[in-house]
């Protein structure tokens, strides 16, 4: 499975990834995630971007980790 780490940016909600790309979190939007299919509600979704171009897609959080998730703490 692909993980990409994100760090925060100085843009509340706004991450940068470790591939490049930057990610936005959007609560509450019902859809499939682009990279496995599972549905939004079970995992969260973002919104994935590559800068100035018009590549983007929508993955779930089994995709990311944030620098400030508590599930990375151990």
């Amino acid at each position: 499975m692909k993980m990409v780490n994100l760090t925060e940016t100085p843009a509340p909600n706004f991450f940068e990834g470790d591939d490049g790309a930057y990610y936005t979190p959007l609560p509450g939007v019902e859809e499939r995630c682009r990279w496995c299919s599972h549905w939004g509600h079970q995992h969260g979704l973002y919104h994935r971007q590559v800068l100035y171009t018009s590549r983007t897609a929508l993955v779930c959080g089994r995709h990311v980790k944030r620098d400030d998730d508590w599930r990375g703490v151990a």
